[in-house]
């Protein structure tokens, strides 16, 4: 079924969405990285191949070159140099630590895993970004539970890569050849095109939940990691004065975000009230027919003048704060993401290391 990408952008402008970024394989769209203007979320909308929406070359067009991952979102051995041992289990959420010898290495990751699960040419890739990758992939199979009721999907874009959940739970990465991204994570929820077209009138609603949500869990989650990890080290005291500061930083930067959004809906009720008084005005005049001429116009123009200057002031405002909350906004996922990679793979090593100097005790 061939598409307009004109018609699609007319549509989802209708509900003050805008196209950022188009990421296309032969010319076909496959996402849409789009912002939406009502409450300065950006998301993914996936499109399905059996929807062929060409786009030839623009600024904002990327091309795509698909990344050799298995649907499971792991990385074949013969690349990364040695199997991806971490076989992903079900859970994102009660992070309880067990202790006991009784428990074994092999079964402390899929104990950890057990915590996500709430509803809600490699050849060419170097070593260190490679590594980054099938991080990321883990992440996104851990996260992936939060949303796996929903008619939603999650994407990390790290990089020049753009790593994504696909409609059946499988996972699939690109590799952007010309996407000069910085070296942060930034999560987006995605949603596919015909869903979308269902969800139109909550879509951004949905979205902010989904995401508060999730960093709601990677904060729960960071808090039970940071006791965990605390019974676990003996010299803790740089391990706890770090957590300390990233904590007190995430909240300095939720405050921002919080008085931001804040600000952001205050100028939207602003731009409304002045539409509404222009409305009113214009609406005034030509009721009146009692006076007509040059007059009559250039007092209703005057009086629409100052309420276009308002509204002009407004939006240049409004975009303003709309770049700030997204800075906002990717400083705290990166923070939220970073953290609980390090945390959840430090406590799967420091258990290991636990018990092999209890089984060294025992010689």
């Amino acid at each position: 079924m061939t598409l307009s990408i004109n018609k699609l952008d007319k549509l989802l402008g209708k509900f003050n969405f805008v196209i950022k970024k188009i990421y296309t394989i032969d010319d076909k769209i496959v996402y849409l990285e789009v912002l939406s203007k009502n409450n300065a979320e950006v998301f993914m909308i996936y499109i399905p191949s059996k929807y062929e929406i060409n786009v030839y070359k623009a600024d904002n067009v990327f091309s795509l070159k698909y990344l050799e991952i298995n649907e499971d979102g792991t990385v074949p051995a013969n690349y990364a140099g040695e199997p991806d041992g971490f076989e992903l289990d079900q859970k994102y959420g009660q992070l309880d630590l067990p202790l006991d010898t009784n428990v074994s290495t092999e079964n402390m990751e899929e104990h950890l895993h057990e915590n996500y699960n709430h509803a809600l040419s490699l050849k060419d890739v170097n070593k260190k970004d490679l590594n980054e990758l099938r991080d990321i992939f883990r992440q996104l199979k851990r996260l992936g539970f939060c949303v796996q009721s929903l008619g939603y999907k999650l994407c990390i874009v790290y990089h020049n890569y753009l790593c994504c959940i696909r409609r059946d739970d499988t996972f699939e990465g690109f590799i952007v050849p010309y996407l000069r991204g910085n070296k942060q994570r930034k999560l987006f929820v995605s949603i596919d095109l015909e869903t979308l077209y269902k969800k139109f009138d909550s879509i951004s609603t949905d979205i902010n939940t989904i995401k508060q949500g999730i960093q709601r869990l990677l904060n729960r989650n960071h808090h039970k990691h940071t006791h965990n990890l605390n019974n676990m080290m003996e010299f803790k005291n740089n391990f706890t004065q770090s957590c300390v500061a990233i904590t007190q930083r995430k909240e300095k930067y939720s405050l921002y975000l919080m008085q931001l959004e804040t600000m952001l809906a205050n100028l939207l009720k602003a731009e409304k009230a002045n539409q509404e008084k222009m409305l009113d005005i214009t609406t005034k005049y030509e009721k009146d027919t009692s006076v007509k001429g040059l007059h009559t116009d250039i007092q209703k123009t005057h009086e629409l003048s100052k309420y276009k200057l308002d509204i002009q002031n407004i939006h240049d405002t409004k975009e303003d704060i709309i770049h700030n909350i997204l800075n906002v906004r990717t400083i705290l996922e990166n923070i939220s993401l970073k953290l609980d990679k390090i945390c959840f793979d430090n406590t799967v090593m420091l258990d290991a290391i636990i018990k092999n100097f209890k089984l060294l005790g025992q010689i």
